[in-house]
């Protein structure tokens, strides 16, 4: 930088500066100011703070101190799972089994073990933070509660946010210690943060090409024509920098995707998309564009074989009469976040008029239904032929779906609507210690540098662990939290 750029840049001075305004940076920055950390910026490179925290429920434990949000492999949760058990040792031990299961033990076991053990105490530390309005249950306040609470946190402890300010570089000293960052305002003003200890939290790189390319196994060049990108489309910013300042990459990286929702509706209140979600009604029927059945489509993790499909493209079955059982009886699983919302309002509607946007079929013929999709008439017949048996003999000889979401399809008029893979965020690849200091190819820690929330790696393998208790936003806070205390530490 020449002396003219530096005298055109404005100087600020703090203890601990965060890359990224999610859940990671806000539990990061909230933490550090607990620990002692007197000034800390938060830099966001959006217009408005939250992140990907803007999407999930509030993660609250119950009277016993137990969560239930995620930590299912399939479509119900036992109450004798031990993952719910009121004694913490139990719990911790059977989420940390069930991670490194998941995993086959390709993740970092330290890692996640401490940061099992640190979300056990994430919903306290978020209820001694809560009013008592904030306990108070309400639909439409808890969509982005969790972002709003923490925005609020922030600025009860002075903790100073800028918005529309991208982080564009690293600062090292010297001796090779990250102390500090230069970023750039919507106006083109160029800020330099010295500090201490930085944190990068940027909420990954779903939205860039660069790293798609890198990272994901299905890539192609029209991944991000094929697939419904639910989540905010970061860039992987943080990702980028830390990479070039010298940082490892884990070697492991996840994706995390949605449920099966039609990508063009309005999540989660659009009622054709609760009903077409496998999650709460596992009974529906999924072919390929042959009009073949691919996988057991009442498993939660079966949305991974989407990714074997032309264009990651999906043709989900159901006929009238499972159609009004499930309008009838409500979901086989109703999660949090849905409680209370009227789910099925105005379906007649959604589907007729997403028929005539030609993504939903109604017909009383299979051969106008093969046609829609593209497949053989007649292959599609024997396809329902086939399931409708299993369903008499209580039994999937393909793909041994659960008996009890066997139900046949024979009552018209039958429906089928396209879908496509829905993804959410990116975890990983920066490595990290149990301490959230981000290392280097020595695996030996880079001073003054930390990571939090979906940008360190280590925690999954391909796929993120949805059968552990609150993985995804309960990691987020829990590595903000322990990256936020130890940077803290550091800046004394």
């Amino acid at each position: 930088m020449s002396k003219n750029e530096q005298a055109q840049v404005e100087i600020r001075q703090a203890d601990i500066v965060i890359v990224g305004c999610g859940a990671g940076g806000m539990a990061a920055a909230i933490e550090a100011k607990d620990n002692g950390a007197e000034r800390i910026i938060v830099l966001e490179k959006l217009h408005a703070p939250g992140g990907n925290c803007i999407f999930p429920p509030l993660p609250l434990a119950n009277e016993d101190g137990v969560l239930k949000m995620a930590c299912m492999d399939d479509n119900t949760l036992l109450d004798d799972d031990l993952r719910l058990n009121p004694d913490i040792t139990v719990r911790t031990d059977a989420n940390f089994k069930s991670a490194m299961e998941w995993n086959h033990w390709r993740g970092d076991a330290r890692l996640i073990r401490t940061l099992i053990n640190k979300f056990e105490g994430v919903s306290d530390w978020l209820k001694s933070n809560m009013e008592p309005a904030d306990f108070l249950p309400d639909p439409e306040v808890n969509r982005g509660k969790l972002a709003k609470l923490l925005i609020r946190f922030c600025k009860a402890r002075g903790i100073e946010v800028l918005c529309d300010t991208p982080v564009k570089n690293l600062l090292k000293d010297k001796n090779g210690r990250v102390n500090g960052v230069l970023a750039e305002t919507k106006d083109g003003n160029k800020i330099q943060v010295n500090a201490k200890s930085v944190i990068i939290s940027t909420g990954g790189f779903i939205g860039s090409k660069e790293l798609m390319a890198k990272y994901f196994h299905s890539y192609t060049e029209s991944v991000f024509d094929d697939l419904c990108i639910m989540g905010l489309r970061h860039t992987g910013d943080g990702i980028k920098m830390a990479l070039d300042a010298g940082a490892a990459s884990d070697g492991t990286v996840a994706f995390e995707w949605e449920l099966n929702r039609v990508p063009w509706l309005n999540n989660p209140v659009s009622p054709l998309t609760n009903l077409l979600n496998n999650d709460i009604h596992p009974d529906l029927i999924w072919v390929n564009k042959n009009g073949e059945r691919f996988a057991d489509e009442s498993k939660l993790n079966a949305t991974n074989s989407w990714y074997r499909l032309p264009h990651k493209t999906c043709y989900i079955l159901l006929d009238e009469a499972m159609k009004n059982r499930i309008i009838k009886n409500g979901p086989v699983k109703m999660p949090d976040f849905m409680i209370g919302l009227d789910l099925f309002a105005g379906l007649d509607d959604e589907l007729k008029d997403q028929e005539a946007k030609g993504r939903v079929k109604i017909s009383d013929s299979w051969d106008e239904l093969a046609e829609f999709i593209g497949a053989d008439p007649e292959v599609l017949k024997a396809t329902v032929d086939e399931y409708n048996s299993f369903c008499d003999k209580k039994h999937d000889d393909m793909f041994v779906k659960n008996p009890e979401y066997l139900t046949p399809l024979r009552t018209g008029p039958f429906y089928v609507a396209k879908s496509t893979l829905a993804m959410l965020v990116t975890r990983g690849p920066l490595k990290v210690n149990t301490k959230m200091e981000l290392l280097d190819t020595n695996d030996d820690p880079i001073p003054g540098l930390y990571a939090a929330g979906v940008d360190i790696g280590g925690t999954d393998s391909d796929t993120y662990a949805s059968g552990v208790a609150c993985h995804s936003i309960g990691w987020s806070l829990s590595s903000g939290r322990i990256a936020g205390e130890n940077a803290a530490k550091a800046a004394k």
